[in-house]
């Protein structure tokens, strides 16, 4: 599994507010989760649901956000919500506010010589949210996470893209 390279500037070296202090006026109001699914399959047609999935035929859906347009790829739909554990798809809503409105993006290096975009979403709830959108085949939506704001803390490294603050 690629991990970011180390020694990227982060959020600390460029003066940024930590997350866990952020006044409320740099979060985003609350989104519900929507229900778990009883299976993959079941997650997997939630987000179509929810992400615009509106004719099986289609394979991707665009999607804008502040540095241009993105597409979410059918075909990766079933690599988000695997993990059932988590049960990703209940924060869907919170990760397209998060490609649409994010609190910061970042360009982050990996391992594997490969950059991913880090989408930042701060809301004004427990869970945080972080939308991992990759540059090949035209910016894909990748993965998805739920975290807490010190956690989320941990991604903001690399070239710092856009700031809504």
């Amino acid at each position: 599994m690629a991990r970011a390279i180390s020694h990227l500037p982060t959020f600390k070296e460029l003066m940024l507010p930590d997350l866990r202090e952020l006044i409320s006026e740099n979060r985003r109001d609350p989104l519900p989760e929507i229900q778990a699914a009883n299976s993959v399959g079941g997650a997997v047609e939630l987000l179509e649901f929810h992400m615009g999935f509106v004719d099986p035929s289609m394979q991707a859906v665009s999607k804008s956000t502040p540095i241009g347009s993105m597409n979410i790829a059918r075909s990766n739909l079933r690599h988000i919500v695997e993990k059932r554990l988590d049960a990703r798809e209940r924060y869907v809503l919170l990760a397209l506010d998060t490609l649409a409105h994010p609190f910061e993006i970042w360009e982050t290096l990996y391992d594997d010589e490969m950059a991913r975009y880090m989408f930042i979403g701060t809301y004004q709830q427990k869970q945080q949210m972080l939308a991992v959108v990759a540059p090949w085949d035209g910016r894909v939506l990748w993965n998805f996470f739920h975290t807490s704001a010190k956690s989320l803390n941990k991604h903001r490294q690399g070239h710092l893209l856009y700031k809504r603050h």
